[in-house]
């Protein structure tokens, strides 16, 4: 393989053209020339037409000044190329009628002449147009494209930047070769981003038009196609060398480590090294331009301003929130590894090839059976780098902790016809003035209630009758309904809020009020484009979850199936179980944790998919009882090394904490589980490989779960918080906030006070748990409860709730404004600003109507 010089393609107009069979004029402006200064005729340059076959030409004039010239007589002039002694193959009437051959006396009539090279010029007042080349030939049966280097291309792919020479051959009907007549080829790539196509005529060989240098550019596979006069080559294959593996450093340095610890407010520049299966085997080279796609676990905490990039680099911004997230990059369709999911070279159908990052160490270097290096690579500075970057993110010492605030809403109106349900926001006051902030009346009562994660402005509220939108941080906040309509439910997008993406751009709906049943996708960042529905026929979608690139949406349903979507590769399912409960992606996003696969176990399943495989299962391992929800913790320790066959391996770790409803032998606890695994880079081998190496995983559990001492209860919350270094736990019938801490394993609860609405010390530990949303360093929890319910007896409408302020202390400092000892420092009723005397969430109910009290609550990121 070599480089090749580029050339524009040559319209011949070379010494010869002044050798005409007709008479040429002037092509300057001469006095006397009736004002004439140029003619331009068209079609123009070059032109290739079938003996036979038919053109039409024109052509206008213009004065000094550029303005048209009317009723001006131009001639048409045909000639040949100096050194030619045959007729003209081409005849063109005066109205400006091209026949390849010769017209008939009544000039409509085109006799098929012999192929050959025309010269068309078109004249006035002594003024000529810029030369049109017409290449006459026979018809043209198929198109061929070959290899036009001096030997065949050593490897099946093109490292980026690299070039190589084809050239499209023309034959006839009986198979001969007519390109030197067709004139100049043309050609084009299926997608221009993998390679760059420029015709090219070899030095010293003007004739030669059928040659073209490609450069490959972004890794991908794409058709290249030659064509000329209507004729068209069969796709050809082109391969620019797909990326094989992508390493990341803390600001491009060796030793910097995987974890970091930054002020919020603060920074982190994170660079990625991308390698190719060609260049990349032998020696792990840095490809210039890395079409890759940037994620975070937790974007409360930290985020990409920009999630895309080809630069190698971008910076993550720590946000005012506290606590933990983990960083990494892939090279994620449809951007990179491009033109998959689709049809191989070799004719195989595949799905998208994203390669997420992993970790390498030059004592280490992954096995590989490589071409030889070539010369056009260059070896970047690698040592060691990391599949994920984990950040703890801190205050700074002389600041104190955020003060979160919050949004709450009820779910009283039940759909009662003209009922309208408040939403309210609330913070942590100390001079006992009231909390409730901003009112915003809701046409629908939720059901669900949802931040973006990426942005504090908005938050999101499903409905029976339709997804609705807030953007808090207006001025005056006003809801937004998707569609004003309520019907019908793929409009309005009727459901509960599952999820929203990392990035802050789709939430997730669960339709359960139509038949069948859907699950319907929200693309806010696009004002034109409609949801997404899955249908998904007798089954109900439970949880979701994105990967962190965004490329996969995974969802569980009641049935016990996941189903696999993405915008690239068509909808597909994995047969599970019932008894699957949750969804967490890995710190890398090259898998996923599901919970309950079957009862009684935690499993791995891939992010990239094979041929006809939705997800492939990758370990699973027991555990003492179905996990409700897991936790994959930020705390990322280094890479150990296990040697397999006489082979180092590096292999990564990840901690994953299991909320596990009770059983028979325990109450609800907590089971620490540990991850590891390792990515493979795809191997350059003959033929090309265009499906994923899936990470090979291996779980462990800890000997015995953690009991969380309260007995059996359902956990109606619950979050890992502070760089995973605490559980926030609400469970349903408990008066208080459980605090687990990660590293001794001991449980402390924090009390919720009596009821507001009644003032009696006695009413305290009365106070039940709806709902919570805890910060993202825990040291603030909201819980909205009810206060009082008639006789303590539950089953009975609640009759006086609030949402209470819970300040933390025990793994997080207390010293969040206001800066009290840990408890229940403030119980928040709703109170219409308006009217102190009102305290029903609910309006247009008349007199009797029951009270709407606060049960759905979340903290607004910021």
């Amino acid at each position: 393989m070599h480089r090749c010089g580029s050339g524009f393609l040559l319209t011949l107009a070379i010494s010869f053209v002044a050798a005409f069979t007709g008479c040429l004029g002037n092509s300057s402006s001469n006095p006397g020339n009736g004002g004439v200064s140029s003619i331009t005729l068209s079609p123009s340059f070059t032109l290739s037409l079938e003996t036979g076959g038919t053109q039409g030409f024109s052509a206008s004039a213009k004065d000094a000044l550029g303005r048209p010239i009317l009723g001006l007589n131009i001639q048409f002039i045909v000639g040949v190329p100096a050194g030619v002694t045959t007729a003209a193959p081409l005849s063109v009437a005066n109205n400006g009628s091209a026949c390849a051959g010769t017209w008939d006396p009544s000039g409509t009539e085109c006799t098929s002449g012999t192929p050959g090279i025309a010269l068309v010029t078109a004249v006035a007042n002594g003024v000529s147009s810029p030369t049109t080349w017409v290449y006459v030939h026979q018809h043209i049966a198929s198109i061929q494209i070959k290899n036009a280097e001096s030997q065949d291309p050593q490897y099946d792919c093109f490292s980026q930047g690299q070039t190589w020479l084809y050239q499209a051959i023309a034959y006839n009907s009986n198979g001969l070769d007519i390109t030197g007549s067709v004139g100049p080829i043309s050609w084009l790539p299926s997608n221009p981003s993998v390679v760059t196509a420029t015709p090219t005529v070899p030095q010293n060989q003007p004739t030669v038009l059928n040659q073209v240098q490609t450069t490959a550019r972004i890794p991908g596979i794409t058709q290249l196609f030659a064509s000329v006069s209507g004729a068209t080559s069969a796709p050809f294959p082109y391969t620019t060398c797909l990326i094989k593996a992508v390493y990341l450093q803390i600001g491009g340095q060796n030793t910097a480590g995987n974890s970091i610890t930054v002020n919020n407010g603060g920074s982190v520049p994170v660079t990625a090294i991308a390698v190719d299966t060609l260049c990349g085997v032998a020696s792990n080279i840095a490809l210039g331009s890395r079409p890759l796609t940037w994620s975070t676990t937790n974007p409360e905490v930290i985020a990409f301003g920009s999630t895309t990039n080809t630069t190698g680099s971008n910076t993550a911004s720590a946000r005012a929130n506290l606590g933990g997230a983990t960083l990494t990059a892939s090279c994620s369709p449809p951007s990179c590894n491009i033109g998959l999911p689709g049809v191989t070279p070799s004719g195989q159908l595949v799905p998208s090839l994203p390669v997420y990052a992993s970790d390498y160490d030059s004592a280490h270097p992954p096995p590989a059976t490589p071409p030889p290096t070539q010369s056009y690579c260059q070896v970047p500075d690698l040592t060691k780098a990391y599949g994920s970057i984990a950040v703890n993110v801190t205050s700074a010492s002389t600041s104190k902790v955020p003060t979160y605030n919050a949004w709450a809403a009820t779910t009283d109106c039940a759909d009662l016809v003209g009922c309208t349900s408040a939403l309210f926001s609330l913070a942590p006051t100390t001079s006992g003035t009231n909390a409730v902030g901003t009112i915003v009346n809701l046409p629908r009562t939720p059901n669900s209630m949802m931040f973006n994660h990426q942005s504090s402005a908005r938050v999101y509220l499903g409905s029976d009758e339709g997804l609705m939108y807030v953007d808090v941080s207006a001025t005056s906040p006003s809801v937004v309904e998707v569609s004003s309509a309520s019907t019908p439910c793929y409009v309005s997008l009727c459901g509960k809020v599952l999820t929203i993406s990392n990035d802050g751009k789709q939430a997730v709906v669960s339709d359960t009020v139509s038949t069948p049943s859907q699950v319907y996708i929200f693309n806010s960042s696009s004002s034109t484009s409609s949801a997404v529905g899955l249908i998904i026929p007798g089954e109900t979608a439970t949880t979701a979850a994105f990967s962190p690139d965004q490329l996969k949406l995974f969802i569980l349903t009641n049935l016990g199936n996941l189903y696999v979507y993405s915008t690239v590769d068509a909808l597909t399912s994995v047969q599970l179980a019932p008894s699957a409960t949750d969804i967490a992606f890995s710190a890398d996003g090259s898998f996923a944790y599901v919970a309950g696969t079957p009862a009684g176990s935690v499993s791995a399943y891939s992010t990239c998919s094979l041929p006809n495989v939705a997800s492939v299962d990758l370990q699973g391992i027991a555990t003492s009882s179905t996990p409700l929800k897991l936790f994959p913790s930020p705390v990322l320790p280094l890479p150990s090394v296990q040697t397999e066959n006489g082979v180092d391996y590096l292999w990564a770790t990840q901690n994953i904490l299991a909320l596990e409803q009770p059983n028979t032998n325990q109450g609800t606890s907590i089971e620490l589980l540990t991850a590891q695994f390792r990515q493979d880079p795809i191997l350059y081998q003959n033929p090309l490989q265009f499906t994923c190496n899936v990470p090979k995983v291996s779980l462990n559990a800890a000997p015995q779960p953690i009991d969380l001492g309260q007995g059996k209860f359902t956990p109606i919350y619950s979050q890992l918080v502070n760089d995973g270094a605490q559980m926030i736990i609400v469970g349903h019938g408990i008066p208080a906030v459980l605090l687990f801490n990660v590293s001794d394993g001991t449980t402390k609860s924090v009390p919720l006070s009596g009821s507001p609405a009644t003032g009696c010390p006695q009413c305290a530990g009365n106070s039940f748990p709806l709902s919570a949303s805890a910060s993202t360093d825990g040291s603030q929890v909201y819980v909205a409860a009810c206060d009082q319910y008639p006789n303590n007896d539950q089953t009975k409408p609640c009759a006086a709730g609030s949402v209470h302020i819970v300040n933390t202390c025990g793994v997080v400092p207390c010293n969040a404004p206001p800066a009290l000892a840990e408890g229940d420092f403030q119980q928040v009723p709703y109170v219409n600003i308006n009217d102190a005397n009102n305290p029903n969430m609910c309006n247009n109910q008349g007199t009797n109507a029951p009270v709407c009290l606060p049960n759905l609550v979340a903290i607004r990121p910021q």
